[in-house]
């Protein structure tokens, strides 16, 4: 990739300087994988940092054989810093949801990186902020009603992730259970809500292409600001 792709792709590299980029460019590695493929393996995290240049991923939790979806990411963002910053994480897996396209690197060169460059260990500092505040704010729905805590989820996603097209903003349509793991709702509840949505125009399915499109974005807004019985 080019210096202005990389740039314009990844939030965190928006603010750092021309001689970061090229020596970014120069160090990364590019990594295909496909469908339901293990990127990071349990225990295995703290080796290096993953940046999506497409795809979507999910990153799971496994505990006495119960499974969790903690969060969904997708093109632009990255994942594996944290990590690298403190302890790393156990029992922690992150899974393809479709085809992706990473780039990596190493755990020393993303380290020598931000000491480098002091706009970009600020940008690091103003991501990792937004991510807690993201956190903070999903947890604080916990009292709200599934279809409230399912639409912001789905605004979250369309927000950061979505690609606009005649129909709206598409998403990829994520397996039911991640999606009510990471909306906080149960298998049950997301099914039930999820055909009320299409049924009032605000979604769009298309399973053999596996893309859900928003196609009513106004109408899921006041869905996630008005509580519903």
């Amino acid at each position: 990739m080019e210096t202005q792709e990389i740039s314009e792709l990844f939030p965190l590299f928006n603010t750092a300087n021309p001689e970061t980029l090229e020596w970014l460019v120069s160090v990364v590695d590019e990594e295909d994988y496909s469908l339901n493929t293990e990127i990071i393996r349990e225990n295995e995290w703290g080796k290096a940092v993953y940046f999506i240049v497409s795809g979507w991923v999910k990153v799971r939790s496994q505990y006495h054989d119960q499974e969790l979806t903690l969060e969904i990411l997708g093109r632009g963002d990255f994942f594996g810093e944290m990590e690298i910053l403190d302890e790393s994480l156990k029992s922690i897996a992150v899974i393809s949801l479709s085809d992706v396209k990473l780039l990596t690197i190493s755990a020393q060169r993303f380290l020598q990186m931000l000491f480098k460059d002091p706009q970009l260990h600020h940008r690091m500092l103003q991501l990792t902020v937004r991510r807690f505040r993201l956190l903070y704010r999903r947890l604080q729905l916990r009292q709200q009603t599934p279809k409230i805590k399912l639409a912001k989820t789905l605004i979250k996603l369309a927000e950061t992730y979505g690609k606009s097209t005649e129909k709206g903003i598409e998403i990829l349509y994520i397996p039911q259970q991640d999606l009510a793991d990471i909306a906080d709702v149960t298998l049950e509840d997301l099914q039930q809500i999820i055909p009320q949505l299409q049924t009032q125009g605000c979604l769009d399915i298309d399973e053999i292409h596996q893309t859900l499109s928003l196609t009513n974005l106004k109408q899921i807004y006041h869905f996630s600001t008005v509580k519903h019985d």
